[in-house]
Formats: structure tokens, C-alpha cells, sequence
């Protein structure tokens, strides 16, 4: 498993070394077993080594490979150098192509750079950001285009043949250059806005301190007018200079964390509290948490182990929050439970309340609304003993009357709890039934029905009232009765009596029949009472 460590020792002291030597190897004189371009090996292998590093520990692949290719293009760069001091020694033309070769791969490095800012995390719109790579690829293209085609316009380079100067800038060496460097301070802008920790935002100096060392090289280039010298030996050229400005200023963002990296892996375990430890493909420990052990396992705590490159990483699960969270979460639910079943216990009892006291209000309105046939009935059958032989015969049959009207009432209050509607049938059978013992009286009775039908609860009550009302008014003076219930059409009851009822009047229960849909008319013809009442359609 390779070893990702933020501060590589060995790194940390090739690369200056490497540098060292560039410039130390710059400065000794071409001979013949010193070759002129071995400065250039030194900085190509300082560019091969930092971009294995890179490659190692930057997470984003869109931002790796960008990155990666401003290093293939600082190598090719490197390599027109020597192309153009060992390979075309004495070719001009060549060399000259080769010098505007060197603003392909210095123009490029500034692109990726940028686009690779545009990538870091965190990215909006991924669709925008490769658009606007694709966009920016045109400028580029014309800008290498004009500068590879200078031979023919010279609005890059005037090559001018003189002892004093060999070429002087053209209006497009300054697009070129401005270019460059909107791209260089962009890719850094874009990264600094784009960083979300605040910790690596308030260090946003280290970058350009790093990028300011590395750009002093380049300024001293130009001011120098070439390579800077030291006793007449060139100190660096402007490939190196080029290129250690965007190398110092990758290096400072991933230190600072603006771009994150796959480093920093024991501080993760001392600030996480993580025990867990990093093994190779032999099984060897590479990286491990100070109170790492593989002996941590028990019922509160668990060994995972899962695969990564190179090896495996293994660490200690901690499931004593879990546990805790178990047991309490299993004793509330068996206290859930229980208080479930209390109220399940409770509900069953207000339903049984209920039911109770509803049986009780409705056994209540019967015995309210027959307590005068029942308190007759008891008058009746109390003085039974001290009465004569017919006098009590008479009695128990009115009291038979009486009983069949409370049993009748009672059974069509029954029916009518909690209907809005009751048949015709079961009011036929209530009349059928008084009319049995009025004919026990000596009275002639008669009981006409016509269809069969629903009609309002209330309705059915009332008239069944109305004409017991009737009946216990004429008793005495009752001979014969006819009740004729029709339902064929519209509910109608008209009861016939050879007696007036005095207690029956047009004004009898006149709210309560109003409610109900009902309506009464009495009249007294050819010694007969008439009582009618009608009632809403049938259903």
C-alpha cells in the first residue's frame, strides 16, 4: 500500500535538493563530459516526482488530471529546451520554431490550472464548468495559432538581425502575457472563493507568499533581460522560472487545505478519536491510531475491516451508544406497551360506559313516555282484591289494553334508536295489536293497511301515541273503532271513533308534529270522530 503522509521526509528533501542541483548544474560551463542540458534533467525529474506525489494524494480525479497535465506540459516544455540547445545547435529556423513552441505548454499550464480551480469542490453546475473549458480552449487555440504562425505576420516577435538584439515584442507578445496571468491569478481566485473552511481562507497569504517567491524569479528574468547571471554563469532559464510559481503555489493550497488531499491521516485519528489502523497487501501495519489493538472487540465493540488500494484498513466499530440506545428504546416500547394496553383497557370500559348509559337514556325516554299506562296499569291491578267479579274483569282487560300499548311503544322505541326511518309493518303490528284487547272490551274494532313503506321514526311514534291518547279519552264510551293505515302513496292514518275524544284536538303535540313532518285534522261527522293524520311522501 503506498504510504500518504502530508510531510514526506524524503520528499521533503529531494525536492530542494533537486532544484539545488538544477541551478548548480546550470552554472557549470558545457564540456564535454558536463552536458549542456543537465539542469534540465534535474527539474524534469523534480517535476516526474512532485507530480507522483500529487497523484497520490489529491481526491478529485477531475481536479488530479488537470493538474497532472500542467505537469505532462512543463515536461514538454523542458523538453523543447533541451530540443533546442543539444538537437538544433545551429539550425536558426529551427530554433526559432522551437522558441514559439515554448508558449504552447506556457499558456496551457495557466488553463489547467484554472479549469482545475473550477472543479474543485464544491461545483454547482458540472455541465457550466465543462462549457466553459470547452470555451476557454478557443482563445487558447488562437493564441497558440498566432504565435506559431509569427513567421508569416511578426505581431508576436519583430526577429530583427542586429549585434545589440535579436528580436524586439510586438503588440500580441502583451495579449500573450496578459493572458497568462488572468489565468494564473484566476485559478487562484477561484480557489479561495470557492473554499469553504474558514481555517484555510484566513490563511489565504501563504499561497501568494509562495507564488510571489516563485514569481520573483520570472520578474528577475525579465528585468534581466534574460537569465540572471552570477560571474558570468547563468543562475536559471525561463522554463524553471516559469514553472516553480504554479509548483509553489499547488504545494501552499494543499497545505492550507483549500484543496483537499488524501493526506493529513494521524492528525485525522488524534482529532477523530478513530482507532483504527491501515495495513498493507502483507498485512503489515502502515498507519495506526495511538490506542489502536486488534483485542478491542466485544459486545459493545466490533472489528470492520474493508479493502482500499493496496491493502486494508481496519477499525474498531464502538457500538455502545447503539447498545445504550437498544435497551432504552426496548424498555420504552415494553412501557409503550403497557400503557397500550391500559388504554386499550380503558377505551373497552368507555365503550361499555357508554353503551350503558346509552341503554339507560333510552330505557329512560320508554319508561317516561309510557309512566302514565304504567302507573294506570299498577292503579288497576292494586285494588284487583277488594273490587267486584266485573269490576275487575273490566279492569284487568283495560289493563291488558294498557300493557299491549307500553310493550308496543317500547318495542318501537327500540326499533326507532338511532333510525331516521321505520317501516309501516312494524306500526301495523303495534295498531294490530291494541286493537286485539280493544276487541276484549266489547269494542268492534277494525284495522285497514294499505301498502307498506318508511316513514320518520318520529312520525310512527307520534301517531301510534296519538291514538292510545284517543283510545284511553273514550274508554268508557267506546263501542267501535276503525283504523285505517295508508301507505301507498303518502303516509295517512285516519282512526274513526262512535265517541268524541275531548282530549284530542287540532292543537294536539303541534310542534312536535311540525317537526316530524306531520299534520293533524279532526272533525265530528254523523256522530263519528274522525282523527286524520298525514304524514311526507313514503320512501
Amino acid at each position: 500500500m503506498e504510504r500518504l503522509r502530508f510531510a514526506d521526509k524524503r520528499i521533503l528533501f529531494i525536492l530542494p535538493m533537486l532544484i539545488l542541483a538544477g541551478i548548480v548544474t546550470n552554472m557549470i560551463p558545457a564540456v564535454k563530459y558536463v552536458p549542456h542540458h543537465l539542469s534540465a534533467f534535474c527539474y524534469i525529474a523534480l517535476i516526474i516526482i512532485w507530480a507522483m506525489t500529487l497523484r497520490r494524494k489529491l481526491l478529485d480525479h477531475a481536479v488530479c488530471s488537470r493538474i497532472l497535465a500542467a505537469c505532462a506540459f512543463m515536461l514538454l516544455l523542458f523538453f523543447l529546451r533541451i530540443c533546442k540547445f543539444s538537437f538544433f545547435p545551429s539550425d536558426t529556423l529551427a530554433q526559432e520554431y522551437v522558441w514559439y513552441l515554448y508558449y504552447v505548454p506556457m499558456t496551457a499550464i495557466p488553463l489547467l490550472m484554472f479549469t482545475a480551480a473550477l472543479n474543485v469542490e464544491p461545483v454547482g453546475d458540472r455541465r457550466r464548468v465543462k462549457l466553459t473549458g470547452k470555451l476557454l480552449l478557443i482563445p487558447e487555440c488562437v493564441v497558440c495559432a498566432v504565435i506559431l504562425t509569427n513567421e508569416l505576420h511578426g505581431q508576436v516577435f519583430d526577429i530583427v538581425v542586429s549585434p545589440d538584439a535579436e528580436y524586439s515584442r510586438r503588440w500580441f507578445y502583451y495579449v500573450t502575457l496578459v493572458w497568462i496571468l488572468v489565468l494564473s491569478l484566476g485559478a487562484l481566485y477561484v480557489m479561495l472563493r470557492k473554499c469553504a473552511i474558514s481555517s484555510a481562507r484566513k490563511l489565504w497569504y501563504v499561497p501568494l507568499l509562495f507564488i510571489l517567491a516563485g514569481a520573483a524569479l520570472l520578474v528577475l528574468y525579465l528585468i534581466c533581460g534574460g537569465a540572471p547571471q552570477i560571474a558570468g554563469h547563468k543562475v536559471y532559464h525561463l522554463q524553471e522560472a516559469f514553472c516553480l510559481p504554479f509548483i509553489a503555489g499547488i504545494e501552499s493550497l494543499i497545505l492550507i487545505g483549500v484543496i483537499p488531499a488524501n493526506s493529513g491521516y494521524e492528525e485525522l485519528f488524534d482529532l477523530s478519536g478513530i482507532n483504527a489502523c491501515i495495513f498493507d497487501n502483507a498485512g503489515n501495519p502502515v498507519l495506526h491510531s495511538t490506542d489502536w489493538t486488534e483485542e478491542s472487540a466485544d459486545e459493545d465493540h466490533r472489528i470492520r475491516r474493508e479493502p482500499v488500494t493496496g491493502g486494508y484498513v481496519s477499525w474498531v466499530e464502538d457500538l455502545t451508544a447503539i447498545s445504550r440506545l437498544n435497551r432504552e428504546i426496548e424498555e420504552v416500547t415494553e412501557e409503550l406497551e403497557d400503557e397500550n394496553d391500559l388504554i386499550r383497557q380503558e377505551k373497552e370500559i368507555h365503550a361499555e360506559r357508554v353503551r350503558y348509559e346509552t341503554k339507560n337514556r333510552l330505557y329512560n325516554r320508554i319508561a317516561s313516555a309510557v309512566r302514565p299506562q304504567a302507573i294506570r296499569v299498577d292503579e288497576l291491578l292494586s285494588g284487583a282484591e277488594s273490587e267486584e267479579d266485573g269490576q275487575f274483569h273490566e279492569n284487568l282487560k283495560y289493563a291488558a289494553v294498557l300493557s299491549a300499548y307500553i310493550k308496543r311503544m317500547g318495542n318501537l322505541m327500540l326499533l326507532t334508536d338511532g333510525q331516521a326511518e321505520l317501516s309501516t309493518a312494524e306500526l301495523k303490528m303495534a295498531f294490530a295489536e291494541s286493537i286485539d284487547y280493544l276487541r276484549l272490551m266489547g269494542c268492534e274494532c277494525e284495522l285497514i293497511a294499505k301498502g307498506e313503506h318508511r316513514i320518520a321514526s318520529r312520525l310512527a311514534l307520534l301517531s301510534y301515541e296519538l291514538f292510545e291518547t284517543a283510545i284511553e279519552d273514550v274508554r268508557s264510551r267506546l263501542h267501535s273503532c276503525m283504523v285505517v293505515l295508508d301507505a301507498a302513496e303518502s303516509f295517512e292514518m285516519t282512526v274513526m271513533l262512535d265517541a268524541k275524544a275531548e282530549a284530542i284536538s287540532s292543537a294536539w303535540k303541534r310542534e312536535l308534529l311540525k317537526e316530524a313532518g306531520g299534520r293533524l285534522s279532526i272533525r265530528y261527522e254523523d256522530d263519528t270522530f274522525f282523527i286524520c293524520l298525514s304524514g311526507k311522501e313514503a320512501l
